[in-house]
């Protein structure tokens, strides 16, 4: 019970709820505590296994009321450089007295990547997040982008927002954009791994088809990538470059030539080193802005 559903409370507890978290705050105390600036207050109250004890079982309340106090505090205007860690003992505080407060866990991680820049901490809340709400997609989607935009990451990125696209209740996008993560990251294998599982799971028959169609470009892309690898392997060996993709297979560098999925066979330039597929333009890549670190 919260203040969400604070219609079933009686005046007398609400009133008892929001003093007891007023109290251990300390927001009614001394002329210091009252100079302090509002999220450094969250250094005085005790963690949340204790808090939870204090509620006396309505900690969902006691959560709510903690919660109103960080908003709060998040939003002003002047942040000191510490307000990382407050922010983030906040949080940890509200989501361990409810561990269900998803909006807890979504502002929070949030916060951290915005208000400062502090991604492992906001990775941390997350995952908290996760553990308790496995079935909530939001969570592993946030995550996602932290590993993509703060870290740089793109094999957990492909991760977690592929975990998000399994959880279901997302964005149409959220497989696409897996499993272009997978390729970026140089996973191709688990790119196809995961579009199929996705392909067979779907009954909606357009997104089948762009399925299939995604399907043959991350095949393609480890092709690609296969090609790549011999070849340097060839150069080393040998000292030259191979004249042919045929080369490769009688070096034993490759099995055989794969066909490209499309029915056609790969280009290979012998003199630039480069193999292309002739039904793909270009090769998978990230194309979003990432932070600066």
């Amino acid at each position: 019970m919260s203040l969400r559903y604070a219609y079933r409370l009686t005046p007398w507890f609400l009133g008892f709820a929001v003093a007891l978290a007023a109290h251990a705050m300390h927001l009614e105390s001394d002329q210091a505590r009252a100079s302090m600036p509002a999220m450094q207050r969250f250094t005085l109250l005790p963690d949340g296994e204790t808090l939870k004890a204090m509620s006396l079982g309505f900690k969902d309340v006691m959560a709510d009321v903690i919660w109103l106090q960080a908003i709060q505090a998040i939003g002003e205007r002047r942040v000191s450089d510490d307000a990382g860690q407050w922010i983030y003992r906040a949080m940890d505080i509200v989501t361990t007295l409810d561990t269900r407060f998803i909006e807890a866990y979504e502002a929070g991680g949030t916060a951290l990547c915005t208000v400062v820049v502090m991604p492992e901490a906001s990775n941390r809340l997350l995952e908290k997040g996760m553990q308790y709400n496995p079935g909530e997609w939001r969570l592993p989607f946030m995550l996602g982008i932290n590993y993509y935009f703060e870290l740089a990451d793109d094999a957990n990125a492909a991760k977690y927002i592929a975990r998000a696209a399994e959880i279901g209740g997302g964005p149409r996008y959220l497989a696409p954009f897996a499993s272009r993560l997978y390729m970026t990251a140089r996973e191709p294998q688990k790119a196809i791994e995961f579009l199929a599982k996705s392909y067979e799971q779907t009954t909606d028959p357009h997104m089948k088809e762009f399925l299939e169609l995604r399907l043959k470009h991350a095949a393609v892309e480890r092709d690609l990538q296969l090609f790549e690898t011999a070849i340097e392997t060839y150069r080393r060996q040998f000292g030259t470059s191979p004249a042919t993709l045929e080369s490769l297979v009688k070096a034993g560098m490759l099995r055989e030539v794969p066909m490209d999925p499309f029915g056609d066979r790969y280009i290979y330039d012998d003199k630039t080193l480069n193999v292309r597929s002739k039904s793909v333009d270009g090769r998978f890549k990230a194309d979003g802005h990432r932070r600066q670190r």
